[in-house]
């Protein structure tokens, strides 16, 4: 599904076409207005970056929508010297570039929160998206499936996650934070969203280093709740669609594992 963008406050916002009307009706109109929008946080605030909600009365059915604004400080000089060091891709903008990747996930299908708006203030740059309803995190249904005895909603949502993982990376698309929590399933449609696009790699950038560290990522997160045949489940849908190739390609298995032992082990030490 691809959006409509329009062009406001002379260059300095975008807009979705869709909540253009959202916006004027809230009286939201440059990118000053919506960088002051009144929004209680919901993340801890950093230096550079901060998430908020706020709730825009909706001028067609009178109710409100639930919106979230991430807030993005100009980086400091140590940022740019450990992606340097790193050898990491630094976004000097998130903001423009997790809209960029919610248009481009979008564009291929992959479901996560709508973009509404994104542009550059006097204190920085912004993104608004659109709320997610009614959903619980992968990692909380997987919880409350090892208490059931029936497993085929555990084995559908093993080989959706699977799904979506493979189409990302066989777009070369990958998250950068693939953990669980970041899945948020609808309990009434089932819908799986990806969120927290701000890092995601696209195009020519993507590699087999951020494969590892993507599913690595999973492994991690999911180490505890899912068994070694839910793995060898997620494996195998994985790989028939990134390629056969890889599922018997026991260097990058073990790199996976590997990457996920250091993960374990970073987080042990708090």
């Amino acid at each position: 599904m691809k959006i409509e963008v329009l062009t406001k406050d002379s260059g300095r916002l975008l807009v979705n076409a869709k909540y253009e009307e959202l916006l004027a009706s809230n009286a939201l109109s440059s990118a000053e207005t919506l960088w002051n929008l009144p929004s209680e946080n919901v993340k801890k605030i950093l230096k550079e970056r901060g998430t908020s909600r706020a709730f825009l009365k909706d001028p067609i059915s009178g109710g409100h929508l639930e919106v979230y604004i991430k807030r993005y400080s100009p980086l400091p000089l140590k940022e740019y010297f450990k992606s340097f060091f790193s050898f990491k891709p630094l976004f000097r903008d998130c903001a423009f570039h997790e809209w960029e990747a919610g248009l481009a996930f979008m564009a291929a299908d992959i479901l996560s929160p709508e973009p509404i708006a994104v542009g550059k203030a006097s204190k920085g740059t912004f993104i608004i998206l659109a709320g997610v309803q009614n959903y619980l995190r992968a990692s909380e249904l997987f919880a409350e499936f090892a208490e059931m005895r029936d497993s085929k909603p555990k084995g559908c949502l093993i080989g959706r996650i699977a799904g979506i993982a493979g189409k990302m990376h066989s777009m070369s698309f990958a998250h950068q934070d693939l953990y669980l929590l970041h899945f948020f399933v609808k309990t009434e449609t089932d819908e799986i969203f990806i969120i927290d696009l701000q890092r995601a790699i696209m195009g020519d950038a993507f590699s087999r280093r951020w494969r590892i560290k993507d599913l690595a990522q999973l492994h991690f997160s999911s180490a505890e709740l899912l068994t070694r045949t839910d793995m060898l489940r997620f494996w195998k849908k994985y790989c028939g669609i990134c390629g056969d190739k890889f599922y018997r390609d026991k260097a990058l298995i073990s790199a996976i594992l590997a990457k996920s032992a250091k993960i374990r082990k970073r987080n042990s030490k708090g």
